[in-house]
């Protein structure tokens, strides 16, 4: 069997095993982390960062208190937009934001860092891993039992984001 029969096995058998743990709705709800700045725009994503999900309320991480309360002010359109964008049935029922000035430091750094990877890289290359990226990938992913699967979904996470994109 060749390597796409393996790559169909694997598919096949973490589908049954999302569906038969019933973590189809978790996942669906934990891809707000990967498609946030789509949700929210560009700008805010440059300033608040989503930290974690608990029973349905959204905690957000905001990188100064202007904008803390300026998202305080936005925080029913954005629950409404960001509960658009969701694909499960469950929805955030709140948000509620945390000031860490920490936040934007991290991304003025993610940022140069990517900027001088992509210019350091040449065609066809791979992409250093942002070591953020990969610790909120962990942490969404956390919530699954199952040590293999975890493993496999970080394995194939850190497959998709070190190939340099056409």
């Amino acid at each position: 069997m060749g390597r796409e029969g393996n790559v169909n096995r694997i598919g096949a058998l973490l589908g049954n095993l999302v569906g038969e743990k019933q973590w189809r709705e978790r996942l669906d709800m934990h891809a707000l982390f990967l498609s946030w700045a789509a949700m929210v725009g560009e700008d805010i994503a440059a300033v608040a960062q989503p930290e974690v999900i608990r029973e349905q309320v959204l905690w957000v991480r905001v990188a100064d208190p202007v904008w803390h309360q300026q998202l305080v002010f936005q925080k029913t359109a954005l629950l409404a937009e960001i509960n658009r964008h969701l694909r499960s049935k469950e929805k955030i029922a709140d948000l509620r934001f945390r000031l860490d000035g920490s936040l934007e430091r991290e991304e003025a750094g993610r940022v140069a860092e990517q900027r001088a990877a992509e210019a350091a890289k040449g065609p066809g290359e791979e992409l250093p891993l942002d070591p953020a990226r990969e610790a909120e990938f962990t942490r969404m992913v956390s919530v699954i039992d199952d040590p293999e699967a975890r493993a496999n979904l970080l394995r194939l996470w850190r497959k998709s984001v070190s190939r340099p994109h056409s």
